[in-house]
């Protein structure tokens, strides 16, 4: 998100079109908090359809008989295919292992067990989350991006097989490289001709993840912050794809566990969320002993105007994983939370110099601080915070 002040950004943030769509059934066990659906291993019905285009998305091989096998014989998947396998072996090695290490250690206590994990401005971040809590059985995720729709790539010309890789190439290119998607780029990386929204990347992620696909629906959210599926997916932009979403269902390769990604459009700034029962019964029904994780979230909750969402992750939340420019350490109540501090703060990056934290600085200075062995969020240096509810 590298653009030159803070308040482009934000203006940028609200701007962009939203997640969109949903589904014709409504859920009957009473609110959205998480039920655990674990299923014998022959009675998991895996989408082949769903998880064959992810495969594809992933540059990732399918088999023979695959209705998109042909996809995987052309030259401009075989280069794509060695992009990404070049390019997440590379990452795998640099930043994930080390990922998958440190939280075996310091939060391994938090994946046990693990119901939800909430990750709001994740846009489709779910390569991170997983990293970091592969065990979880939900991850609630929302962004103002649109959710747009599953691509349908039997149907993509040969013509635009190079097109496609390009554009997929350059969805992923800044997380891949940087740990964070630009809010200021997904606008127009997350709407081209042939990828709307930013679902395909989350499946991309869940194919490369190790997953496959159980199914994949829209949905929108009713009054009462219930989930009602769609028949189709809609292209809906801007505020009306606010409450619109996509409910994924997948499991572990070789593993009979369904899990359940839930992502949605949502803007969150007080006044927005004030007006909008939907999206704010939803997330009150969250799980109260979640885990939330905020990463590259644009300082937002630094401001007052964001309070609502401030004060329902620490409610809800029984651990909060995030870097500097999630919650203000200001705001950290030391009688409700041990906190725990990772790395070092040399304060945010250019953009964000107004959002210099002298509270946090002095407890970096002050505190026991345990050193992290990968990069998370902004800037050169990594100031992670790891509080626990007491």
């Amino acid at each position: 998100m590298i653009k030159k002040s803070f308040f482009l950004v934000l203006a940028a943030f609200f701007a962009i079109a939203v997640m969109s769509c949903g589904g014709n059934k409504t859920k009957t066990d009473g609110d959205t908090k998480d039920t655990v659906k674990t299923v014998k291993k022959d009675t998991v019905k895996i989408s082949k359809k769903f998880t064959d285009i992810a495969k594809v998305l992933a540059g990732m091989p399918v088999d023979e008989k695959s209705e998109v096998y042909a996809i995987t014989q052309d030259n401009a998947f075989k280069s794509y295919q060695a992009s990404m396998d070049s390019s997440f072996a590379r990452m795998g090695r640099k930043r994930l292992a080390s990922i998958t290490a440190w939280s075996a250690t310091e939060i391994a206590d938090l994946n046990k067990d693990l119901k939800t994990v909430f990750y709001p401005f994740s846009g489709p971040d779910y390569l991170h989350v997983n990293t970091f809590f592969p065990h979880a059985k939900k991850y609630i995720m929302f962004g103002l991006e649109p959710v747009g729709e599953v691509p349908d790539v039997a149907k993509i010309s040969k013509e635009k097989y190079a097109k496609l890789f390009n554009e997929l190439n350059n969805s992923i290119a800044d997380v891949l490289n940087l740990s964070f998607f630009k809010t200021i780029d997904m606008n127009v990386e997350f709407n081209t001709e042939l990828l709307k929204g930013s679902l395909p990347v989350v499946l991309l992620f869940i194919a490369r993840t190790g997953h496959e696909i159980v199914d994949v629906k829209p949905f929108e959210l009713d009054t009462a912050g219930k989930i009602v599926y769609l028949k189709e997916f809609k292209n809906l932009k801007g505020e009306a794809s606010y409450n619109h979403g996509a409910e994924i269902t997948f499991v572990e390769k070789g593993k009979t566990e369904i899990k359940t990604v839930e992502y949605f459009s949502l803007n969150v700034i007080d006044a927005a969320i004030a007006k909008n029962s939907n999206s704010r019964n939803y997330l009150n029904n969250i799980d109260a002993n979640c885990v939330t994780m905020l990463k590259s979230a644009s300082y937002l909750m630094h401001n007052s105007y964001f309070a609502t969402i401030r004060n329902l992750i620490f409610s809800k939340s029984k651990a909060i994983l995030q870097d500097d420019s999630g919650i203000a350490y200001k705001f950290i109540d030391k009688t409700k939370w041990n906190v725990q501090l990772y790395g070092s703060y040399n304060g945010p990056i250019e953009m964000f110099a107004n959002r210099f934290e002298k509270d946090l600085k002095k407890a970096y200075e002050e505190e026991k601080i345990k050193t992290i062995p990968f990069h998370y969020g902004y800037g050169k240096s990594t100031a992670l915070t790891l509080m626990r509810k007491k």
